[in-house]
């Protein structure tokens, strides 16, 4: 177990280091400095995603979430003028006040009711982002987002570029993974398990199960909406379109790809699912056939994700050695 522990350390510690100096590796390249921001942000949304797995529910309302997230700090730059320092944190604390409101019913369903009444609140909300016109921008959604500044005294910091805005993504990837890990480490993250094995078993055993999802799940979509700030402040445009079904169905993918068992599964599947899309980009109208190819053969010859390649090679050169 204590080696087991220290090879996760390391292979966190090699993960940080590596996102740190890769954009030394690739020459400061623009575009695959983009492609590393958006690692971060499908990192971010696919873990935060994954905490609500933790107690056994699959949401497709994460999207919608984030998209609350990043209208509200899109909307507070547009129309009031203040930065994405503000947007950040107050967008993150809408997608929570509204998630712990909607949280309060939702989380009283079960199975597939769950997964129905996940599905009609995303909608819900991606609906009212396109109904009120005048305040959301409708389906046209919302122009000129732009990216912060940070005047450190003796520099200047100008977010709009790419590089700076990598490493500001990063940190917040960091902290968003720190958070999610430290909480599923804890005495808080063994009942979330106890909740995801039995429920029932869990309520009996003195647990105040319904609090515990509300908390679980409100914490998620809180952290959803301040990815969805730092999305919409990258992008610098947003619309009801960029926060549908689909940004939920690929966060689940990228958990159900990289291993549904610790917080590195949903990490490792949005950096390899991101990279491989961005990859099969080349190939245009086949781009998708192709994706679903590597879906169905990540799912067949991984069935626990890719967070089992470490502890398969181990048994590898164990028989190896024999």
């Amino acid at each position: 177990m204590e080696q087991t522990d220290r090879s996760s350390r390391i292979a966190w510690a090699a993960l940080l280091l590596a996102s740190l100096i890769a954009p030394v590796v690739v020459g400061f390249d623009k575009y695959l400095i983009h492609v590393g921001i958006i690692i971060s942000l499908n990192v971010a949304l696919a873990t935060s995603l994954w905490m609500i797995w933790s107690l056994g529910f699959i949401s497709f309302a994460h999207a919608g979430f984030m998209g609350i997230g990043a209208y509200t700090s899109a909307l507070l730059f547009t129309k009031l003028g203040l930065s994405m320092w503000y947007g950040l944190w107050l967008g993150a604390a809408m997608s929570g006040a509204i998630a712990l409101v909607i949280a309060l019913p939702l989380m009283r369903t079960r199975a597939v009711y769950f997964f129905m009444a996940s599905w009609a609140v995303g909608e819900v909300i991606k609906r009212n982002f396109a109904y009120f016109r005048d305040f959301f921008g409708g389906w046209d959604g919302v122009f000129n987002i732009r990216a912060p500044k940070l005047d450190l005294g003796f520099v200047e910091v100008n977010f709009a570029d790419r590089l700076a805005y990598y490493y500001l993504a990063l940190f917040f990837v960091v902290l968003t993974v720190l958070v999610i890990h430290r909480i599923n480490n804890s005495r808080t993250g063994m009942i979330y398990w106890s909740i995801h094995e039995n429920e029932l078993l869990a309520q009996h055993a003195g647990i105040n199960v319904f609090r515990h999802k509300v908390i679980a799940f409100t914490i998620a979509c809180a952290l959803a909406g301040l990815t969805g700030a730092l999305y919409a402040h990258y992008q610098t445009y947003i619309s009801p379109k960029s926060f549908d079904i689909w940004k939920s169905e690929f966060a689940l993918v990228h958990v159900i790809v990289g291993g549904l068992t610790t917080v590195g599964g949903p990490v490792a599947g949005a950096i390899s699912l991101t990279v491989v899309d961005e990859l099969l980009r080349a190939t245009g109208y086949f781009r998708t056939v192709f994706f679903g190819a590597v879906l169905i053969a990540a799912v067949l010859l991984l069935p626990g994700g890719l967070e089992t390649i470490p502890g398969r090679l181990r048994s590898f050169f164990k028989r190896s050695d024999k």
